[in-house]
């Protein structure tokens, strides 16, 4: 009799310890659950508040770079019509429009009051014709330039050495001023003497496309003219490559890149730089180009 009440009691504290550590095990399981949950409800909460404050920062870079723009507001001013009106890749420049735009912007630039404090003779267009003049008549190196010292230090200084000070200091100052309108401006600039063919505003000739041809070489393919891109700002810079890249191109459909100049690497580094450049107005349209080239060369 005293086994079987034995036997039951181990049983009973058996069953009833089973049964206390099912429900301490299962409260245990239920508590991690809930602590599990939270901390996935916790994670995804931040989450959610990380993507909000990425989109908030976002939105404030896209209005950034929407106010840094020149708006189509700006171009009856600047450039005499609403809208840039430079040809597309594949269509001829309409020289017509390229030539009123391009007064439009001298006078423009006449009209700022930096510059017309200055009284510079023929006003902006005699200052750029000025410079132009000076440049062609004493183009950088593009050969040879590190086998003598002395050419190194000549391209080095190159626009400092054919412009003086001055004129540098006045060059300096406008594309400081006009930064917001920049790009139209090189496109009408590039579109006037390169597709063009055209005098600039005063001139009796245009500029040959040899020399502006030297130039592209000297930005594209000499220490001097890398160096003294490297020291600018990183828009001015990569607009100056591409305008050099389109330039050698043209070089190379009319059979006079004398210097040999290769554009493929050149191509595949400003299609990375202008990919990951803010505040370019029109990244799309160089983009398209530098990938038309890209293809095309290689």
């Amino acid at each position: 009799m005293s086994k079987t009440l034995a036997t039951v009691t181990v049983v009973f504290i058996l069953v009833v310890g089973g049964l206390v550590a099912y429900v301490t095990i299962n409260r245990w399981h239920e508590s991690e659950m809930d602590r599990g949950r939270k901390q996935a409800q916790d994670e995804c909460l931040e989450v959610i508040h990380k993507m909000e404050d990425d989109l908030a920062d976002l939105q404030a870079q896209l209005e950034t770079e929407r106010q840094i723009r020149p708006g189509e507001e700006d171009f009856p001013t600047v450039f005499g019509t609403p809208t840039l009106g430079y040809a597309a890749d594949d269509q001829p420049a309409d020289c017509a429009k390229v030539e009123g735009q391009l007064n439009a912007f001298f006078n423009y630039l006449d009209s700022r009051p930096y510059l017309a404090s200055k009284n510079i003779d023929g006003g902006s267009a005699g200052f750029l014709r000025t410079c132009a003049t000076l440049l062609v008549a004493d183009p950088p190196v593009n050969i040879a330039e590190l086998n003598n010292l002395f050419r190194l230090v000549k391209n080095v200084t190159h626009f400092y050495r054919v412009l003086g000070k001055d004129r540098l200091l006045l060059a300096k100052e406008i594309l400081t001023a006009e930064e917001r309108i920049i790009e139209p401006a090189l496109a009408v600039v590039y579109a006037r003497l390169v597709e063009c063919g055209k005098p600039l505003p005063g001139d009796a000739q245009p500029i040959s496309i040899e020399r502006v041809y030297d130039y592209a070489g000297y930005f594209l393919n000499t220490l001097g003219g890398r160096s003294y891109l490297l020291r600018r700002e990183s828009k001015l810079r990569m607009l100056v490559n591409y305008y050099a890249i389109l330039i050698i191109d043209r070089a190379n459909d009319e059979k006079f890149n004398q210097y040999g100049i290769d554009l493929r690497p050149y191509i595949d580094y400003l299609f990375y730089d202008v990919s990951n450049q803010k505040g370019l107005s029109y990244r799309e349209r160089y983009l398209t180009r530098l990938t038309a080239l890209r293809d095309k060369y290689m």
